[in-house]
């Protein structure tokens, strides 16, 4: 059940007589309700009057009110409990230079019991920047005071603080509290609490009384110190519970709540990942996506970073490094601090590509020995630019940057590295341990990081984007697999000493408090991403239940508030980053990166929780925000992958940290196909294909899938064991509706009949698993039926973007309408019959949803991820089409 935010004062008493009134020039804004005609994503009601007090009006570093993208007349407006008497107000303006600037003036208004009236004898009303603007006028008693911006042509207006002070004959006001963020909390674990509380300021805050309670829940709940706003709490049992946290001064009473769930930690053993190896895949979609990306995208991205003109910095600044350590002559670092990551990317995705099976197909041959060439040509570059302790980072290098500093904490230091590691260990899973080099320099690389942070006497560090922590997991765990265990024990705890570090910080890099006191999804998307996935990693490796429950904590408030419906995150109301709780915009972010981010960290919580729910989820992911980030030729790419959309993609872009990304992530099919335990297989995805997971019950074991699947819900599996064994294959039941943000009609969920050698039968269920328990021998064959019904889908009430709309969904795509095949803006009936019609000659061979618009006329639904692939370019660079995925839906007369 989803963790519903609980935020009540309660006020027991409602004034005073005078004699008990608030001192004069008290701000007395911190005791009201905020509201206002539109706030922006990004933005918050609550920094009006947080009471801070700003430098400048371009820093927003303690939040900021503002109602882009609205223009022309907006207001902003506090109501109080009860009437003050005020006749001075003070406002500072926020102008991020950008779509928010200086209003052209501005007006105060009151309630005078039956309309918002101008205040009399005003004096003030300035629009100036970086000052308090203070506005005297002739004092009014009144409940509610408004004010109201014009704003200058095109520009929205914002507010950084308004002060409203108290003339002295305001009645008392109870302070005020918030007890936080709901949050999940593994059994055994402490859950962080850290209460907020603002008074008038007129007695000592030490004067206010402070008491954490269990309100509600099955058991016994122990505050390590009721008494402090900031304490911890650990539970005794099981189940969902309510906190309070009460403030009094004197007879004055206010009190908020938090939800918790206390949930069981995950099993002691984990499930183990199957790398991906060399395999071959047999499915209609997989074939053609596959395809474009070998032969096409790949090549083109390694053409664009073999260009020595390449502005983005390319493989043109591992030259220039390695000819500066050699002492030859040597250009200046090109491009962004970071651009060695596209180059380690894209040669992580070659490695993968070239384990893809060509099966014959002479354009995939030739641009797979093409890609060997390549590594035959960068892989000496990049080698050459790794200095002789193994540090590489050409940016650093060749710029003779000190290392670790926090002065270049924003440089993408563990970013880079990171995805070097993840590169070398899929060029030796490539080549069979024939070429180390890459392991090698990896390993050095890693024992240079080791060497010089850890705890003291070493250096402290965080990096400002997140993925050395997922990459030095990740390594560990294949070095203790390459080299026996414990080898790569320190990389594993070096990734948890940068997690831990991270503190004292911003939301916007996820350090704004530490790690594991972290239980909302904040900030940049893919940094957030990266850094729940890699503090999943850290739990599931030391089974720290503080850490299990900041993940789960996490995990619920990314999955249930801030998830979009094709599995995509961010609505890049922050910078590329997360929004308020059910703030979910359809010209969202979803930048292609955070999509990878999303299916890390739902794939690192299936393997230690054994639940089909994360596999679900990275499906969602994978079938819709990620596999349309790059079009069906192979050709061009989008950075974002909002809902509603009019533009093309396009074959590069300024911050090229996707286009390697993607295709290593979309290749790495096995890894996302199947997991396993000692007795176990997991089928996750259903692709056509044939894989070999490695060892299971003392034998290797190779899976062969026959299915259309997306289009066709039919399934074959052949389990061939090399010997005959007794082992389960676990098989995934689909469940399309794990976010609670979303509704789903009809049911289309889990498992129409399954067979195993043609005899029907109705497996045991265990944590959305169909389990078969047999002796399997070499040819044994499981069919299954999946339902493939079209669903409606809606938005919960919460979800503002979607309130009157519909989304379609079949299997596990969710579909939108394109102008290209009909007129957009039409309604569609909640009644029409939808069918679906497969067509071989479209869109390289896509299931169609067909029906009727609302007046008639012909309706027609495709894929999401197969979006703007018809369009031309207008005049203005836009798409000449459109596509949406939300809809507006009409009721049919009765």
């Amino acid at each position: 059940m989803c963790l519903k935010k609980c935020f009540a004062i309660v006020i027991l008493i409602a004034s005073y007589f005078h004699s008990a009134a608030v001192a004069s020039d008290v701000n007395i804004a911190v005791v009201a309700t905020p509201t206002s005609s539109h706030v922006s994503g990004d933005t918050s009601l609550g920094a009006l009057n947080d009471g801070h007090s700003p430098d400048s009006s371009h820093v927003r570093g303690q939040g900021s009110y503002g109602n882009w993208p609205s223009r022309g007349t907006q207001w902003v407006q506090y109501e109080w409990s009860q009437p003050i008497s005020t006749k001075k107000v003070d406002v500072f303006w926020w102008d991020d230079h950008q779509g928010v600037r200086l209003p052209k003036e501005c007006r105060l208004l009151y309630w005078d019991g039956e309309n918002f009236v101008p205040v009399k004898k005003a004096s003030g009303l300035g629009v100036a920047a970086s000052q308090f603007n203070t506005t005297t006028f002739e004092e009014v008693d009144t409940s509610e005071l408004r004010l109201e911006i014009d704003g200058d042509g095109n520009f929205s207006t914002g507010i950084l603080e308004w002060r409203v002070y108290d003339s002295g004959k305001s009645p008392a006001f109870p302070p005020t509290v918030d007890a936080g963020i709901d949050r999940t909390v593994v059994l055994g674990g402490k859950s962080f609490l850290e209460a907020k509380l603002k008074t008038l300021g007129t007695t000592d805050d030490r004067q206010t009384k402070v008491t954490w309670t269990k309100a509600s829940g099955p058991g016994e709940v122990n505050f390590a110190n009721p008494a402090s706003l900031v304490t911890t709490a650990t539970f005794s049992t099981l189940g969902d519970y309510v906190l309070e946290m009460t403030a009094t001064q004197g007879p004055l009473l206010a009190s908020s709540t938090l939800a918790v769930k206390v949930v069981a930690p995950p099993p002691k053993q984990q499930l183990e990942l199957i790398d991906t190896k060399h395999y071959t895949i047999d499915s209609p979609l997989w074939n053609h996506r596959a395809k474009a990306l070998i032969v096409n995208w790949i090549p083109h991205c390694i053409r664009k970073i073999s260009d020595p003109e390449l502005r983005e910095g390319g493989i043109n600044n591992f030259v220039d490094a390695g000819n500066k350590l050699a002492g030859k002559p040597f250009q200046k670092h090109r491009g962004h601090v970071f651009s060695n990551a596209w180059i380690y990317n894209t040669i992580e995705s070659i490695c993968i590509a070239q384990m893809v099976d060509p099966q014959g197909d002479a354009e995939i041959i030739e641009a797979q020995q093409s890609m060997r060439a390549t590594m035959d040509d960068w892989i000496p570059k990049i080698l050459a630019a790794q200095e002789p302790d193994g540090y590489i980072q050409t940016f650093f290098t060749l710029g003779d940057y000190p290392r670790w500093s926090p002065r270049h904490r924003a440089d993408h230091e563990g970013y880079v590295a990171g995805y070097f590691l993840e590169a070398a260990i899929s060029h030796y899973l490539l080549t069979e341990k024939t070429d180390a080099r890459l392991y090698d320099a990896a390993k050095k690389l890693a024992d240079c990081w080791c060497d010089h942070l850890g705890p003291a006497p070493k250096k402290p560090w965080y990096d400002g984007h997140q993925a050395m922590e997922i990459a030095l997991v990740r390594f560990g765990r294949f070095v203790n697999r390459i080299e026996g265990a414990g080898k790569g024990d320190d990389y594993i705890e070096l990734a948890k000493f940068l997690l831990d570090n991270r503190k004292d910080g911003d939301e916007y890099d996820q350090s704004h408090v530490p790690v594991t006191q972290q239980y909302e999804a904040v900030g940049h998307a893919v940094r957030a991403s990266y850094s729940y996935a890699g503090m999943a990693d850290v739990a599931m490796e030391t089974g720290d239940v503080d850490y299990q429950s900041a993940v789960m904590s996490l995990w619920d408030n990314m999955v249930n508030r801030k998830y979009y419906v094709t599995g995509g995150l961010g609505s890049g109301e922050t910078s590329e980053g997360f929004g308020p709780d059910y703030s979910l915009r359809h010209n969202a972010y979803c930048e292609s990166c955070s999509s990878c981010g999303e299916i890390f960290f739902q794939h690192k919580l299936h393997l230690p929780y054994h639940q089909a729910k994360y596999v679900d989820l990275y499906e969602e992911t994978l079938y819709n925000a990620l596999l349309g980030s790059i079009d069906l030729e192979g050709k061009n790419f989008y950075y974002q992958n909002p809902l509603d959309i009019n533009q093309l993609r396009y074959d590069w872009h300024g911050c090229p940290c996707c286009v390697g990304n993607i295709p290593r992530t979309l290749l790495m099919l096995p890894t996302w196909m199947y997991s396993k335990s000692a007795d176990s297989i997991y089928v996750n995805l259903f692709v056509g294909s044939t894989v070999s997971v490695g060892d299971v019950a003392d034998t290797d074991v190779q899976m062969i899938q026959q299915t259309d699947y997306p289009w066709s819900g039919d399934v074959s599996i052949t389990v061939n064991p090399t010997e005959q064994r007794e082992f389960s294959v676990r098989i995934r039941v689909p469940d399309h509706c794990v976010s609670e943000l979303y509704t789903s009609e009809p049911q289309s969920d889990g498992i129409t009949s399954i067979a195993v050698n043609g005899s029907v039968g109705t497996p045991q269920l265990e944590n959305g698993y169909a389990v078969i328990t047999r002796v399997w021998n070499p040819g044994d064959k499981i069919d299954l039926v999946l339902p493939m019904k079209i669903q409606r889908i809606r938005g919960i009430d919460n979800i503002e973007a979607t309130r009157g709309q519909v989304a379609l969904r079949r299997g596990p795509l969710i579909y939108c309408v394109e102008s290209v095949d009909q007129e957009l803006g039409k309604s569609l009936d909640r009644k029409a019959t939808l069918t679906s019609d497969w067509q071989a000659d479209l869109l390289d061979g896509v299931t169609l949803i067909r029906g009727a618009w609302a007046d008639g006329t012909r309706f027609t639904a495709i894929p999401y991820y197969a979006r703007q692939n018809r369009a031309a370019k207008s005049s203005n660079g836009r798409s000449t089409t459109r596509s949406s995925v939300w809809i507006r839906e009409t009721d049919s007369p009765k």
